[in-house]
């Protein structure tokens, strides 16, 4: 049977899609990097992520070989672009709603290497945030990170971030890298552990859980 030819022009843009995002996800950040902490000996299970503030903006990178994903939180608010942590998470009755630690706990079953970029803005910029958020609408399959990307592209403080069409996690880390690896502090990187991955100062372990 003939294809139709609208039919093959999806095809076309579909496979010109993949072929993109495995280009995309080729791309990985060139900034210092120190491991993940290994799944094991209690961890993740016994992680206590510190809630976000009421003007954070929290990015969560999933770079594990078995998934990729980017997710984001404005301040309670959870965006997961084409993600499937809500609707999974639905089907059990015991489930208490969404969280920071619980949305980390759910990306750690794909693997260690998942990683928390936190941001404390001033009123104005977490409030357009904010509204980007609220908008942000549906999000196709493998367009997660570019979601993210475009929602906080061009304001404060990332003024450096580009808007996207279709990126991988690992280069929204990347810019994200680059921002909290600069002389003049903007946020920080944290493994769930509250161990440090800012590329600025690797050794350093700030204050990320309540523990």
């Amino acid at each position: 049977m003939i294809a139709k030819p609208h039919l093959r022009n999806v095809e076309t843009i579909l496979a010109i899609g993949l072929i993109l995002a495995l280009a995309a996800c080729a791309q990985t950040p060139s900034t210092p990097w120190t491991p993940a902490p290994p799944i094991g000996n209690g961890y993740p299970d016994n992680i206590d992520i510190l809630k976000p503030g009421p003007s954070e903006v929290i990015v969560v990178i999933n770079d594990n070989a078995e998934m990729v994903h980017s997710g984001m939180f404005a301040a309670e608010t959870l965006l997961d672009p084409a993600g499937s942590y809500t609707g999974t998470r639905d089907f059990d009755p015991h489930w208490p709603g969404t969280s920071l630690q619980d949305y980390v706990r759910f990306q750690l079953e794909d693997g260690p290497v998942v990683k928390l970029y936190r941001f404390t803005l001033p009123p104005e910029q977490f409030a357009q945030i904010k509204e980007r958020v609220d908008s942000a609408g549906a999000t196709m399959p493998l367009f997660c990170a570019a979601k993210v990307q475009n929602i906080l592209s061009g304001i404060a403080p990332f003024e450096s971030v580009p808007d996207a069409w279709l990126v991988s996690p690992a280069t929204l880390a990347h810019h994200l890298d680059v921002i909290v690896g600069s002389p003049v502090f903007a946020g920080a990187c944290y493994w769930p552990n509250g161990a440090s991955c800012n590329p600025r100062n690797t050794d350093m372990s700030l204050e990320t859980s309540s523990k």
